[in-house]
C-alpha cells in the first residue's frame, strides 16, 4: 500500500478507537526533517507578500479557531483542519498569501466565492458538489495581512485517492460518480453562478462520506492529533500534510463516496476573466495555448481530460517532445493534432497565436511530431474497461468534451444526459 496512505490510515485507526472509547489517543511530539526530506510549499515564498508561518496549535480570529493539523497547500495558500471553538466542530481554514489582494491583480476568489454561496442557498441541490464558503476573516502576520477562509472539511483529494488503487486508476464505478458530481458542479456554476473554474484537476476534487462527516463534527479535537513531521525552528512551522481518511471505511470499496470541486482561486467570471493564461500545463485547452477568446468550454475540456485519467490511469496529453523533454506548446499540440486530428480553421482564424505554431495552411510550422492514435485502442491498452460493455459510451463522453473546436463542445447541461454518465 502507499506510503500516503498507510500513514493516515495508521493515524484514523487510532482516532476512530478514541471515539468508540469515549478518549483522545495521546498526544505525541513532532519529528524534526530536513527540507530535503519535506517537500510541501516553496520554503522561499514564507517572505513578505506570501504564506504565513502557522504552526500547531495556533489560534484565529480572536480564538475562534484553533490549528489541528495541516491539510494541505496550493499555489497561493496552505489548508489546516481547525477546531471551531465556539460549534465544537472542526472545520478547513484557508489561509491565503498576503499577495493575494492588495497587489498588481487580486484575485476573485472572496468574490466568487461568496456568490457560489449565496446561489448554494437559493438552490442546495445543485450547490451539493461544490465546497462553499462558511466564513472569512483577515489576519495580520509577518508577511503582510492574509485573507483566511473557512470550510467544511473534507476528506483527500482524488490525486491522493487514486494511490490506493492499481495504477492509479480508479474503478470505472467511481470514475462514473466523479464525471456526474464534476457535471453537476459544472451545471451550477456555469449556468446559475457565471463561474469558471479553469483549474480543474483531481487535487482540486475532494473526497466526501457521511463516515467523514461524521467524525469532523463529532469527534473531539485532541483525536486529530498526530505525529508531524516540521522542520527545526525557526522553521517549524514548515509541516507535512495529512488529511484525514477513517481507517475502517474502505474507499477502494465504498458506495458512500461523493465528491467536491473545491479551489476557486484561478477562477473567473464568465464576463471578467481574471487571466487569459489559465489551466495546468498538460490540461491546457487548444484555445488558450492559441490566444484564442474562451469561454465555460474550458471546463469541458478539462473535465474530459481529468476522467480520462481517472478512469484508465494515463494522461492524454503530457506535452513532451520526448520522454526526458520539458512541456512546450509545440509538442502539446502536436499530441493534439494526433490524436484528435487536424486543426480546424474556425479556431485558427480567431487565434491572435496561430503564426507561431501553423503556417497560411493551417499546418503546423514545429518538426516535432507524433504517430496518429485511436480513442479506442488507447482505452484498450489501458485495460480499464476489460470485462465491461460500457466502453464506447466512455469514449463518447470524452471525445465529445474534446473537440478542437469549442464550439462544438457540450455543455455541462448537455453532459448531464450523456449516456455513460446516466447508465449505472
Amino acid at each position: 500500500m502507499p506510503q500516503f496512505c498507510t500513514a493516515i490510515i495508521v493515524a484514523s485507526r487510532q482516532l476512530k478507537k478514541a471515539l468508540w472509547r469515549g478518549r483522545a489517543p495521546s498526544s505525541s511530539t513532532s519529528r524534526q526533517a530536513q527540507s530535503t526530506t519535506l517537500k510541501e510549499e516553496n520554503l522561499s515564498l514564507y517572505s513578505t507578500g506570501g504564506y504565513h508561518p502557522v504552526r500547531l496549535g495556533d489560534v484565529f480570529d480572536n480564538g475562534a479557531y484553533k490549528v489541528l493539523r495541516k491539510l494541505g497547500y496550493g499555489v497561493y495558500s496552505t489548508v489546516w483542519l481547525a477546531h471551531d471553538t465556539k460549534t465544537k466542530q472542526q472545520v478547513a481554514l484557508k489561509i491565503l498569501t498576503a499577495d493575494s489582494y492588495g497587489g498588481i491583480k487580486d484575485t476573485y476568489e472572496l468574490a466568487i466565492l461568496e456568490h457560489i454561496t449565496e446561489q448554494a442557498r437559493n438552490n442546495p441541490l445543485g450547490g451539493q458538489h461544490v465546497l462553499v464558503l462558511l466564513k472569512q476573516f483577515r489576519h495580520c502576520g509577518p508577511n503582510g495581512e492574509h485573507v483566511c477562509l473557512v470550510f467544511k472539511p473534507m476528506g483527500p483529494d482524488l490525486g491522493k485517492l487514486r494511490d490506493i488503487f492499481p495504477r492509479r486508476r480508479l474503478p470505472i464505478p467511481v470514475a462514473k460518480k466523479v464525471a456526474r458530481d464534476l457535471v453537476s458542479a459544472l451545471v451550477f456554476l456555469h449556468d446559475s453562478c457565471g463561474i469558471i473554474h479553469t483549474d480543474i484537476k483531481p487535487s482540486n476534487i475532494l473526497v466526501e462520506t457521511q463516515e467523514l462527516n461524521d467524525i469532523f463534527q463529532n469527534a473531539r479535537p485532541e483525536v486529530f492529533e498526530q505525529e508531524t513531521l516540521t522542520m527545526p525552528p525557526p522553521h517549524d512551522y514548515y509541516v507535512a500534510s495529512a488529511p484525514v481518511v477513517s481507517a475502517f471505511e474502505d474507499l477502494e470499496t465504498s458506495q458512500d463516496m461523493s465528491f467536491r470541486l473545491a479551489d476557486f482561486g484561478t477562477s473567473s467570471w464568465t464576463h471578467d476573466h481574471l487571466t487569459e493564461w489559465i489551466q495546468p500545463n498538460m490540461l491546457r485547452a487548444p484555445e488558450v495555448i492559441l490566444g484564442a477568446e474562451w469561454d465555460t468550454k474550458v471546463d469541458i475540456w478539462n473535465l474530459g481530460l481529468v476522467i480520462w485519467e481517472l478512469a484508465t490511469g494515463q494522461l492524454c496529453f503530457d506535452g513532451q517532445a520526448t520522454a526526458t523533454a520539458e512541456y512546450s506548446s509545440e509538442a502539446h499540440l502536436a499530441q493534439m493534432q494526433a490524436i484528435l486530428g487536424q486543426f480546424p480553421e474556425t479556431l485558427l482564424s480567431r487565434s491572435p497565436k496561430r503564426d507561431r505554431f501553423f503556417d497560411a495552411k493551417g499546418n503546423r510550422t514545429s518538426d516535432i511530431s507524433f504517430p496518429s492514435f485511436e480513442f479506442e485502442s488507447m482505452c484498450t491498452g489501458s485495460g480499464a474497461f476489460t470485462g465491461r460493455d460500457d466502453m464506447p459510451a466512455f469514449l463518447d463522453f470524452v471525445q465529445s468534451t474534446l473537440a478542437l473546436e469549442p464550439h462544438k463542445r457540450p455543455t455541462a447541461q448537455d453532459l448531464l444526459n450523456a449516456p455513460w454518465i446516466k447508465d449505472d
